[in-house]
């Protein structure tokens, strides 16, 4: 079975612009056909997620999470880039 690889950058920030580290960001994906799919990554030392991520076709928007907060949803595309603030 194919797959494709998307792979995504989220930066979390406070009010002031300051990276939020060790934080969790959720991403639920949207498809033209399949089920969507839900993944998790934490923010690095400098407020970043990395997701890279397999999916049975490419999804077509994201809902990003900070937390249990929802922070959105947009068009995906890979190498896509998201500045959260919190």
């Amino acid at each position: 079975m194919l797959s494709t690889m998307v792979s995504f950058d989220v930066h979390v920030v406070d009010g002031e612009g300051i990276p939020v580290p060790s934080v969790e960001v959720g991403a639920r994906y949207r498809y033209p056909a399949a089920p969507r799919t839900w993944s998790a990554e934490y923010t690095d030392g400098d407020g970043c997620a990395h997701f890279r991520d397999d999916h049975l076709e490419p999804p077509t928007e994201v809902c990003l999470f900070v937390g249990e907060d929802e922070c959105g949803t947009y068009t995906l595309s890979d190498g896509a880039y998201f500045v959260l603030e919190m």
